[in-house]
């Protein structure tokens, strides 16, 4: 109840927190505003064992001169990455390539930056956003799948939909997915609230998707819990290393990445990067009211 309500104040008073002190928290989640900053970091990733994708910061675009812009940022991206032999692919928010204002164009980009990466020997992730857009997300998917072998998208184990999403995805052909969580607050009729039953559907959507002959596997997540099942499913399935790797967000559980690169996994960091930042860290600020509210201790309190 306490924690609940802490949680509440922190939310409620972070619009009033200055930006900049917003950008010094940033800092450890965020590459940087600039193509370059995203770069820097991936390659700093490499000496630690890790490989990367890269997340142009937006989403909602509501005019095409944004969805320009976005998509030349990833075939600029895409192009660096080739020419400075990065391991690094890109994952894509169909909403920042104008999905909710004309799904046709968004099509028609997406095949740009799916095509453009084929032809340089890389790949993209389709992220999944809320649960408003997850049937036409997976739509796009499957026709883009329908063309290209170097695209994936985001299955969310919070969404009681999903099993049946995988299964369906699996019958239809080989498939590239990541499972997360999920972060967004959905209604309760379609969506688990009680994080054990959003824990348990995530077991459940790895195991299907393992023994569903997924073409590889993307276990998205910092929760100790869900690595030590995933390491056991792993284990016992004898589960080759090109058909899984851990994937973290950039800043986070830095010691349980460290370690999983230590036991052998492949591991994967999302590295965000972007004018667009700040909605991006108010959101993780929300996810994380602890740091939150440590910051805005920081400020209130002198001394």
């Amino acid at each position: 109840m306490i924690a609940t309500l802490f949680h509440k104040l922190v939310t409620a008073t972070l619009p009033y927190v200055p930006r900049s002190i917003v950008w010094r928290f940033s800092r450890r989640y965020i590459a940087g505003t600039q193509l370059d900053d995203a770069l820097r970091t991936v390659a700093e990733l490499r000496t630690t064992g890790c490989s990367a994708t890269v997340d142009v910061l937006g989403e909602d675009s509501t005019d095409y001169e944004r969805v320009e812009a976005a998509r030349d940022l990833y075939l600029n991206a895409l192009a660096a990455v080739n020419r400075q032999s990065l391991d690094c692919y890109a994952s894509v928010k169909l909403s920042d390539m104008g999905l909710r204002f004309d799904a046709g164009h968004c099509r028609e980009v997406m095949q740009q930056i799916v095509g453009r990466a084929k032809e340089l020997g890389n790949f993209v992730r389709i992220d999944m956003e809320d649960s408003s857009v997850t049937s036409v997300t997976l739509d796009i998917y499957r026709e883009l799948r329908e063309q290209f072998d170097n695209v994936g998208t985001v299955i969310q184990s919070c969404l009681r939909r999903s099993e049946a999403d995988v299964a369906a995805l699996l019958d239809s052909g080989p498939t590239d997915i990541r499972i997360c969580k999920g972060i967004y607050v959905e209604p309760e009729e379609i969506a688990y609230t009680d994080p054990d039953e959003i824990r348990d559907s995530y077991c459940r959507l790895l195991e299907q998707l393992i023994d569903g002959g997924a073409r590889r596997v993307a276990i998205a997540t910092h929760d100790p819990k869900l690595v030590e099942f995933a390491e056991q499913t792993i284990s016992s399935r004898g589960l080759r290393r090109d058909r899984y790797e851990f994937q973290m967000l950039l800043g986070v559980a830095e010691h349980l990445r460290a370690e999983l690169v230590a036991r052998g996994h492949p591991l994967r960091v999302y590295v965000p990067f972007g004018e667009l930042w700040y909605p991006y860290s108010m959101r993780r600020l929300r996810e994380n009211p602890q740091i939150a509210g440590h910051i805005i201790r920081n400020l209130l309190i002198p001394g």
